[in-house]
């Protein structure tokens, strides 16, 4: 069953914009996490955790509901190398926005992290994963970069959003944003 052809279902554009909320906090708590004195830092971790597993599962679902209902059609008169890219992007979301997580808490749990409990209720032991320092390191540095490349790739998508919805004057953005003026009318 595809999406329909003029926007993307409310439950899609729900899990996206939920999502975008989710990075951006995340990468804030994530920081302040960091930078936070030594009495602070495990409360900040369990909020990184918290909403780093939410994104996660959220992610999970998104692509579970995207594997149900096929992205709409890309407009007749959008080149072929852009419906390339538009795909790839969205793909490389996908693995960036399951990994991420998944490498952030394999690397606390390689690091012997304490199992703090999801918003402070719901129980999110460690991973199976060998404890280690070495093995913390390696899998937190693949973390950050996977949160990088988040970044490089969330730029890209903003930029190709505005270019079709600016440039293009398609519908692409507006499917996405169902308030904003359609530019084709």
């Amino acid at each position: 069953m595809r999406e329909a052809r003029s926007r993307y279902s409310t439950v899609s554009i729900v899990l996206h914009w939920t999502l975008v909320v989710l990075i951006f906090a995340n990468a804030t708590f994530g920081g302040w996490m960091e930078d936070a004195a030594p009495a602070d830092k495990l409360g900040y971790y369990g909020l990184h955790k918290s909403v780093g597993i939410t994104i996660l599962l959220l992610s999970l679902v998104r692509l579970g509901w995207r594997i149900a209902h096929p992205w709409p059609l890309f407009p007749d008169d959008m080149a072929r190398w852009e419906r390339i890219l538009a795909r790839a992007t969205h793909i490389l979301f996908y693995g960036l926005l399951i990994g991420a997580p998944l490498l952030g808490w394999a690397a606390a749990s390689a690091g012997s992290a304490p199992e703090v409990p999801l918003f402070g209720a719901i129980p999110a032991p460690n991973l199976p994963v060998p404890e280690g320092e070495d093995l913390a390191e390696s899998l937190g540095g693949l973390h950050k970069a996977m949160v990088k490349a988040i970044y490089a790739v969330l730029a890209l998508h903003i930029l190709g959003a505005l270019k079709h919805h600016f440039l293009d004057r398609d519908e692409v953005l507006h499917r996405m944003l169902p308030l904003l003026r359609n530019p084709r009318g």
